[in-house]
């Protein structure tokens, strides 16, 4: 069988940046495209070297387990101990994922004669669409089987939220943990659109005026209108309008709490309209 570099190099190529973006989308990692795709890079080249290398058994296994490591920190930002573990573990099983899959393929097909393994590296001599078909399959299974097994759980986790004259559905969030620092009470974030407020008020959420706190709380003595600090998902840092409704129901139980407005989208789908304080059963 001959073998040609660079379809090794590019076979561990791709694979290795659909293990990482598998990895990803498990994980809840973000995706930063230079650092995946130099992963993936510097993956396909110790491949190739390792293909033909000849080193003792102990030094190979370091070796292999060395590699993996460092694709983690090359393609993720290290946060702390705990998060690249669990970052590890999900890409040893991607790994088994993907080898799974390609191992069933060359099993069921006449394809096995034009794959060699060497060292653990992988040689496959297949058409250029057939190796991305497989890797965009495999990476498309993942994506639809961790999309439904999302949607489930985060079926469970909504309620149905009553803000005086309006109802909507929440989403109880265990990230936020936003309390008004003054009187204590925890807050739930809605999107701006889906209250029912006084236009002036919702014009000065909207354009992120804070000057206009002082009049609109003169006008509108009833809401108990207040600016909160509020960090939000990109980690910036700012400052957003809150209330205290008359009314405030969770699956039709009375409860207390402030209503932070948001001007972003909560749900990328539009399914809820509201985040739930992660303390929200104490309420």
């Amino acid at each position: 069988m001959v073998i040609y570099v660079d379809i090794l190099f590019f076979t561990n190529f791709m694979m290795d940046a659909f293990l990482l973006a598998t990895t990803a989308l498990i994980a809840g990692r973000s995706v930063i495209s230079w650092r995946m795709l130099s992963a993936a890079a510097v993956g396909a080249v110790s491949g190739c070297l390792l293909f033909f290398a000849v080193l003792p058994l102990p030094v190979m296994i370091l070796i292999k387990l060395a590699i993996p490591a460092v694709l983690l920190l090359i393609a993720f930002p290290f946060e702390r101990l705990s998060s690249y573990a669990r970052t590890a573990l999900i890409y040893l099983a991607a790994h088994l994922l993907f080898g799974g899959g390609m191992f069933a393929f060359y099993a069921f097909t006449d394809a096995g004669s034009r794959m060699r393994a060497v060292n653990g590296i992988y040689y496959m001599d297949l058409p250029l669409w057939l190796l991305l078909l497989l890797s965009f399959g495999f990476y498309g299974l993942a994506r639809v089987f961790f999309h439904l097994l999302g949607r489930r759980k985060e079926k469970s986790f909504l309620h149905t939220l009553t803000v005086d004259s309006r109802t909507l559905l929440a989403l109880l969030d265990t990230g936020n943990s936003l309390y008004d620092p003054i009187t204590l009470l925890p807050v739930i974030l809605c999107q701006w659109d889906s209250l029912n407020l006084p236009e002036e008020v919702l014009r000065a959420v909207v354009h992120r005026d804070s000057a206009a706190l002082p009049a609109l709380s003169r006008k509108y003595p009833a809401l108990k209108l207040r600016l909160l600090p509020y960090t939000d998902a990109t980690g910036a840092r700012t400052l957003i309008y809150a209330f205290r409704p008359k009314q405030l129901k969770i699956d039709g139980q009375e409860r207390s709490a402030l209503i932070g407005i948001t001007l972003q989208p909560l749900s990328p789908d539009g399914r809820f309209q509201a985040l739930l304080h992660r303390d929200w059963s104490n309420l």
